[in-house]
């Protein structure tokens, strides 16, 4: 069996679309897991509608908190870490389900949900030049064995969590991209604009902070 975790924060705009993203797919043998991270709005109430199973984090703990509440309940012998706003194309579980029997490591590589040139280009420089370094695409999958090997996400990050948890399965030489690709929201580019986003995560990397990653609805 296959388990996709999506850990929410507020995210009734966008959710319940991934969530169909991931039905659609072509896997009989596959769960939905959604942790609502402190929501606030109607997240909890399209997870218990929509997802196979919900669980509700009564304060913000952060995402690395929520994928690892996702992997206690999960049943999968794969897991599938998607971000609340990302949505599946076509056979990407299908050919997770694949890769995953070498006990690999991986993400998809990104398409935007806005197709400028601006978005574009960002996407393919992320997929072809940050990914190999271990950057993940709002998707990172891996087998249960090998999460709890490496022992999860680090709880005390509050962002950067799979960046963190990558890098140390990538040393051992099983990290792969797959090109089957995933749809990102481009909300917070859309909002903020390229220069402050990547301002921040520049800043992130020199000087890492442990505030909550700011929400963009």
């Amino acid at each position: 069996m296959l388990s996709v975790i999506i850990p929410a924060c507020n995210e009734e705009n966008y959710l319940k679309e991934t969530i169909e993203s991931v039905k659609k797919q072509n896997l009989k043998s596959c769960e939905i897991i959604v942790i609502s991270d402190g929501s606030l709005d109607k997240t909890d109430k399209i997870s218990a509608e929509y997802a196979d199973k919900f669980l509700r984090l009564e304060k913000r703990q952060g995402p690395a908190a929520a994928k690892n509440a996702g992997a206690r309940i999960a049943r999968g012998e794969i897991l599938v870490f998607l971000d609340a706003d990302t949505h599946m194309t076509e056979r990407v579980l299908e050919e997770i389900e694949k890769v995953c029997k070498n006990n690999v490591v991986g993400t998809c590589q990104i398409s935007p949900s806005k197709n400028s040139f601006k978005n574009k280009m960002f996407m393919t420089l992320k997929n072809h030049l940050l990914c190999p370094l271990g950057v993940s695409n709002g998707i990172l999958f891996c087998t249960k064995k090998t999460f709890d090997e490496y022992g999860g996400y680090n709880p005390l990050l509050k962002k950067r969590e799979e960046g963190d948890f990558l890098r140390k399965i990538k040393s051992s030489g099983n990290f792969i991209i797959l090109k089957n690709k995933v749809i990102s929201s481009t909300r917070r580019f859309d909002q903020l604009g390229y220069s402050k986003v990547i301002s921040y995560w520049i800043g992130e990397a020199l000087k890492p902070s442990d505030k909550d990653y700011p929400l963009i609805r």
